[in-house]
């Protein structure tokens, strides 16, 4: 599909048109212009690919860009301890802030702590003066076992402790106890991601927690995902293609579009188009790059074609950069909206072949965002 012609019907008038417009109230230490989904979209070119064996990596530059320095990542937030992640029932008092964004204005009921550790929540508190940025699959280590970020979000600044929607991904550990989570600086691979936003089945991400260390192969006796990123096998083989691909990259860029900073990538593996993460500007996106390139890596081993390996030498058609934009920007589908009122819009088009989520920072429900992660998954 031509990227001039984008959406037709419902799904346009859906997606793009509560996401294109000017924030009502701005604050330009939050957001400095706002930038919605459809605004960004029209400005997306897919480059060249950047292929090792059966992985190949299209940048996605824009001619567009926003700031972000006000936001904080969630590896920057635990380093600087003003992000902290505990066990449900760790925090003394806490107090969750449940919203009803059907309601305006916005009314906040106060809920005392419900008491134990739960497998699929946390409790998240962000003491920085900066709004948190989450992404899906980000791995928390530490409690009784360690998790994933069940979905993308943004956390005001200076919260109230918060119910975190997370998968656990160390399905042979329920430590007594558990202390304060920390950043394990790693992302799940598409398809623990896919599994945890999409079809948001723990059943799932424990599978292909499975599959993930099968293919390795590693082992760990409390099956947990973080075990296998870093075992000696694994980190041999990602290390090695991610530099590679690391290397070339920056040198692409500087051939292709004389130097400007990619906005994020889009993925096929075995000749496959699997995957995409793109944000407002170079510099967020390169915050993730590194760890994003590696869950791509383990993506791609984990999908080794039969008995050939994915890191043997046969060569393999990919996609043209046109096919990729295709993909890209092909969108139909049932449409669903989530708002946390001054925090976040997510936006969610799911369709029999694949998932679309598309974060946005708001102020207010009707506001335009501005867009922060859009996120497409192949369902294969």
């Amino acid at each position: 599909m031509r990227k001039d012609s984008l959406i037709a019907g419902l799904v346009l008038l859906l997606l793009a048109a509560p996401l294109v417009g000017r924030v009502t109230r701005p604050r330009p230490e939050l957001l400095p212009k706002g930038k919605g989904v459809g605004e960004f979209r029209e400005s997306w070119k897919v480059l060249a690919p950047i292929t090792r064996r059966n992985l190949s990596i299209y940048p996605v530059v824009s001619t567009l860009g926003a700031d972000t320095s006000g936001f904080i990542t969630l590896d920057e937030g635990v380093a600087a301890g003003t992000v902290k992640i505990l066990e449900r029932g760790q925090v003394e008092g806490a107090i969750y802030r449940r919203r009803d964004p059907r309601r305006w204005p916005p009314q906040i009921e106060q809920v005392p702590d419900r008491g134990g550790a739960s497998v699929n929540e946390l409790v998240l508190v962000n003491e920085s003066s900066r709004p948190l940025l989450l992404l899906a699959g980000e791995v928390v280590s530490g409690g009784k076992q360690n998790r994933i970020i069940g979905a993308d979000l943004v956390v005001p600044p200076k919260s109230d402790p918060l119910p975190l929607t997370v998968f656990c991904v160390e399905h042979g550990r329920w430590s007594a106890g558990g202390g304060a989570f920390g950043s394990a600086k790693a992302i799940a691979h598409p398809e623990i991601r896919l599994q945890a936003q999409a079809n948001k089945s723990q059943q799932g991400v424990w599978d292909s927690v499975s599959r993930a260390a099968e293919a390795v192969p590693a082992a760990s006796p409390t099956q947990d995902y973080t075990a296998v990123l870093n075992s000696e096998a694994a980190q041999e083989r990602m290390e090695k293609v991610a530099r590679s691909i690391e290397a070339d990259y920056e040198r692409e860029l500087r051939e292709q579009v004389g130097g400007r900073g990619a906005v994020g990538v889009m993925v096929a593996i075995n000749g496959e188009l699997v995957w995409s993460d793109v944000f407002p500007n170079a510099d967020l996106f390169r915050k993730y790059w590194p760890k994003l390139l590696r869950s791509y890596v383990m993506e791609a081993e984990s999908r080794g074609r039969g008995d050939v390996s994915p890191w043997g030498e046969k060569r393999m058609a990919f996609p043209s950069p046109k096919q990729a934009e295709a993909f890209l920007f092909e969108d139909r589908g049932r449409v669903s909206i989530k708002i946390e009122p001054a925090a976040y819009r997510r936006t969610e088009v799911s369709s029999g072949d694949y998932q679309i989520v598309a974060l946005e920072a708001i102020e207010k429900s009707e506001d335009s965002g501005l867009m922060l992660h859009y996120n497409k998954m192949a369902r294969s």
